[in-house]
């Protein structure tokens, strides 16, 4: 959990895990995830290809009702408005997991992020991603370096720089 800027405590999407995929295309949502989920008031998930990776995004009604109010900022009818709502909204999924947290995977979803037998679900704060776990190690190593390289957007309040000299 963490402070919003509001003040209220909330529950992000943390750490990474690898679950199997069974043979119907069910995969069991890891507990701490569906902790977050539920602490939003859905239990279930909203799943949608990924914009910028081959690995699908995935979160909550947050992340969903963030995604609309960004939309409503948008010109109505202009034709990028248009075509980005249809790539978020209609290939959106909304689905509930069953007592066991597991739920069905669109044959879509799964073909996009090349999934096989297991998925690697990955923590990103108000939303999290599901890979092919192969594919995220690399894209994890990646990240790493392009973090260490743009530390700095994060802001003044953390200090990531361990080389830090005193007195300069």
């Amino acid at each position: 959990m963490r402070m919003s800027t509001r003040g209220l405590l909330m529950k992000i999407f943390m750490s990474n895990t690898e679950n199997k995929i069974d043979s119907k295309g069910r995969v069991s949502i890891p507990s701490q995830f569906r902790s977050v989920l539920e602490f939003q008031g859905f239990a279930g998930v909203y799943l949608f290809p990924s914009f910028t990776s081959q690995c699908i995004d995935g979160g909550g009604q947050i992340l969903i009702n963030q995604i609309s109010e960004s939309v409503e900022k948008m010109q109505l009818f202009a034709e990028e408005t248009d075509a980005l709502t249809t790539a978020l909204f209609s290939e959106t999924y909304q689905l509930n997991y069953d007592q066991d947290g597991r739920v069905s995977l669109p044959g879509e979803l799964i073909t996009h992020a090349n999934l096989n037998d297991r998925v690697t679900f990955a923590g990103l704060g108000q939303k999290f991603q599901m890979w092919e776990p192969s594919a995220f190690e690399e894209f994890k190593s990646k990240a790493r370096i392009k973090a260490l390289e743009n530390r700095d957007l994060i802001g003044p309040s953390l200090n990531f720089s361990s080389s830090k000299k005193e007195n300069e």
